[in-house]
């Protein structure tokens, strides 16, 4: 993804504007949602942003609040 991808479509929430979420010290879905909003609305976007933080090395929880890797996305 690059900076102007849109990742979240409801709040028009651009993939460079989660990574400055990352670098400002989000590292779980949960609070990229409270830091920029992106996965607010609809929750459609939330697997695309734990994607995200995985390709960058970070952890997501899952629906039980649990913390769980993700593995980085591999070329095809």
């Amino acid at each position: 993804m690059g900076p102007d991808v849109v990742i979240c479509h409801c709040r028009a929430i651009s993939d460079g504007l989660v990574r400055a979420a990352v670098s400002g010290g989000a590292a779980d879905v949960d609070t990229i949602v409270r830091q920029c909003g992106a996965g607010s609305v609809c929750g459609g976007c939330r697997p695309a942003i734990a994607l995200l933080l995985g390709d960058l090395g970070l952890r997501s929880v899952d629906d039980h609040g649990a913390a769980v890797a993700i593995a980085p996305r591999t070329a095809a």
